[in-house]
């Protein structure tokens, strides 16, 4: 009994916040809507004609509106859908790929001019 009650004492005086990295190395704060872009969208949806993404999407759309970076006319739901969905050849992203704080500042990060 002394045991566990020592042990539970321990677990909860090493307890990590959330703004402090965890033993294990992984960061447990939400990720930055720039580090999101950088990590799961800007290998297919970089400016110009090397994204296969923004080709796409200029394909649909025209080039004035394809480059998904400091548009502002994109709809939060609709991205948050496609994001969670997938569309074509994107893959969709779990909430633990990208939580939905972290969706929230990726929006916010691709509306900044």
């Amino acid at each position: 009994m002394r045991r566990t009650f020592g042990l539970i004492l321990l677990a909860a005086s090493v307890g990590v916040s959330a703004s402090e990295t965890a033993p294990d190395g992984i960061d447990a704060r939400p990720r930055s809507g720039e580090k999101s872009w950088q990590l799961f969208c800007v290998g297919c949806h970089k400016p110009g004609t090397e994204g296969p993404g923004t080709r796409v999407l200029a394909d649909r759309l025209g080039w004035d509106k394809a480059p998904l970076k400091g548009r502002q006319d994109l709809d939060p739901t609709y991205v948050k859908h496609v994001v969670r969905r997938g569309l074509i050849e994107m893959a969709p992203l779990r909430p633990t790929d990208i939580t939905d704080e972290e969706l929230d500042a990726l929006i916010a990060y691709l509306r900044q001019p």
